[in-house]
């Protein structure tokens, strides 16, 4: 599973910063993970940002107390010539079908403006040939796509597909109490939500009793969530499940069983990093955006 963080990508920006123009007056994100990219590099060269669809109108983010020192660089002014050199920053070019359609958006604007295009990861094998700048060259023969901290939860249909993923603590809040109260019993039904999957999810796998499968497959059901399969432990009650087996041991068994999952999406950094050692397979944790792998 190959994969790179938030961190990683601060981290790649800033040892390759290098590689970027230093006469660079405009920085513009291509929507929606380019921004991510765009907005680390602005605020480190102090740089103005836009994103695409705000260019195009005319229209730049504001620079707070820093506006001072970008008139005394020239940056302030709408009318210098330091203003006409942009870069086009997307966060990865894999087939390169976002950057060429950010090309042919801005194609009316190249006699007005010094465009050039880049990416902080060049993932695909001709990515180097879509752009004029990149930051990193990650491709390799025989790999496959990269998974992201930005894009893990909300990844292609494929990507969820073959996933199976935790619920209290990722898709809704913790419950107060898990013990079996009537308070306990109260809140699943009003959970609080928290990151609802966008694309349809192989398996939701979670330490709830089984007894509680009708509420819980209410809620999915209400907040318009696709899935597979929802997987709960078949105990009589929450004393007997906890002698029988741990939540991390009991993931990691229906994990590991599951040969179509190749990720597991965890909300506890304790229980990732033990599902990982049982399972033997990758698991992402919510709580901490790590890949154990």
């Amino acid at each position: 599973m190959r994969y790179r963080s938030y961190e990683d990508l601060s981290d790649c920006i800033r040892r390759n910063v290098w590689k970027v123009p230093q006469d660079v007056d405009l920085i513009v994100g291509v929507p929606r993970s380019g921004m991510i990219a765009a907005l680390m590099l602005a605020e480190l060269l102090n740089k103005r940002c836009a994103d695409l669809d705000a260019f195009i109108e005319g229209r730049e983010m504001g620079c707070g107390g820093r506006r001072r020192l970008m008139r005394e660089a020239g940056l302030d002014d709408a009318t210098t010539v330091r203003r006409r050199k942009v870069l086009v920053l997307d966060d990865t070019v894999f087939f390169g079908n976002a950057m060429r359609k950010a090309r042919e958006r801005l194609s009316p604007l190249e006699g007005q403006y010094d465009i050039i295009y880049g990416c902080v990861y060049a993932e695909g094998r001709n990515a180097k040939q879509m752009v004029d700048i990149w930051l990193e060259d990650i491709w390799r023969e025989g790999e496959k796509m990269w998974l992201y901290e930005w894009n893990v939860l909300h990844h292609y249909e494929k990507k969820t597909q073959s996933s199976m993923w935790d619920i209290d603590g990722l898709v809704c809040k913790d419950p107060p109490d898990d013990r079996d109260t009537p308070a306990y019993e109260a809140y699943l039904p009003d959970a609080v939500p928290m990151i609802i999957p966008t694309t349809h999810v192989g398996a939701f796998v979670t330490y709830r009793l089984e007894k509680y499968r009708g509420v819980t497959e209410a809620w999915l059901h209400g907040h318009g969530i696709d899935y597979d399969e929802l997987l709960m432990f078949d105990a009589p009650d929450r004393d007997v499940r906890n002698s029988m087996m741990s939540p991390a041991k009991y993931k990691a068994q229906l994990y590991r069983q599951a040969a179509w999952a190749k990720l597991f999406v965890e909300s506890s950094a304790h229980q990732a990093e033990r599902i990982f050692q049982l399972a033997g397979k990758p698991v992402w944790c919510y709580e901490n955006g790590r890949m154990y792998k």
